[in-house]
Formats: structure tokens, C-alpha cells, sequence
């Protein structure tokens, strides 16, 4: 077969529209990937240490903790001085791992819960840290109580007797 040079061959249309297609299909996976990886996929480490509860909310009953974790983080909250503390809220194969932080300085003293969930299943994910301002509501014999986008939340001061 003989080609005809003045004869012009035309590129199917379908192919033209088959590499913008691929094209944009590219980019736009870059830019998905870019903005996943600009996601914090880690709390920051705690400066009093951790604890572990099956449960964090307004009556929080704290399994462990390192030693000394507790008196660390009431003190801060006593004395609205920075300090941070982390807690995992685990179940059998899920949960959520929290960084509480004393910020000290304005007129009221500020705490900051970043958040992470995580789960073993399906080979193992994590979730993008999410941060959200809490207000602290009291510090007593009980512990810190702290209000974190409406939700009542309790660091006791102890580890629960009946579950140590």
C-alpha cells in the first residue's frame, strides 16, 4: 500500500478526546495525592506521657497511664501551664488516639484536642489528625473536665481502682 502525500490523514477524534481524557485523569490524581500528603497523619508526642481508656467522654474511667502522666496534666490545668497529654480510646480492632494541649497565655486558658482514628482492619489506615478547640470547665479532685466541641470530656486524675 502506497501512502498519498497530499492526501492529509486526520487522527481520530476518539483519540484526541482519549489523551485529554488520560491527561486530566493525571493531574487530577496528582492533585489528589498532593493534598492527602499535606494531611498530618500522626498526633504530635505528649510532654506528660499517656493513658488508655475503653471510653472518652464525661465520665472517662482511665484503664493505665505512664506514671506520673496524671499529676503532670492536672497540675498544667491547675495552673494553666503548657503541657500536653495522650490518650488512646481503643476497642478490640479500632479507636481513636487524642493529644490534649495547654496552651498558656490570653485571658483564659486554652486546650487544643488533635485526633486521629486508626483500625486494624483491612491491613491497617489512619485517618487525618483533626483539631478542635475544647474549653476547660473545671479541675478537681476528679480530674480535668473539658468541653471539646460540645462533647464533655473527663481526664481523671487517677486511673480507675477496679480496672488497674
Amino acid at each position: 500500500m502506497q501512502l498519498n502525500p497530499s492526501r492529509r490523514t486526520r487522527r481520530p477524534r476518539a483519540i484526541v478526546v482519549l489523551c485529554a481524557v488520560i491527561v486530566a485523569a493525571a493531574a487530577a490524581a496528582a492533585l489528589i495525592t498532593w493534598q492527602v500528603s499535606q494531611h498530618q497523619t500522626a498526633a504530635p508526642p505528649a510532654a506528660c506521657g499517656s493513658a488508655w481508656t475503653h471510653s472518652l467522654n464525661g465520665q472517662t474511667q482511665l484503664l493505665s497511664a505512664d506514671h506520673g502522666a496524671l499529676t503532670c496534666f492536672d497540675a498544667a490545668a491547675r495552673a494553666c501551664k503548657p503541657a500536653s497529654l495522650h490518650v488512646t480510646d481503643f476497642g478490640v480492632d479500632t479507636g481513636t488516639d487524642y493529644v490534649f494541649t495547654i496552651e498558656s497565655g490570653g485571658p483564659s486558658c486554652r486546650v487544643t484536642e488533635r485526633s486521629n482514628f486508626y483500625s486494624a482492619n483491612g491491613g491497617g489506615s489512619t485517618g487525618p489528625v483533626t483539631t478542635t478547640t475544647c474549653l476547660r470547665v473545671a479541675v478537681t479532685g476528679e480530674g480535668v473536665s473539658l468541653s471539646c466541641a460540645g462533647q464533655d470530656v473527663l481526664i481523671p486524675a487517677h486511673v480507675h481502682a477496679g480496672l488497674s
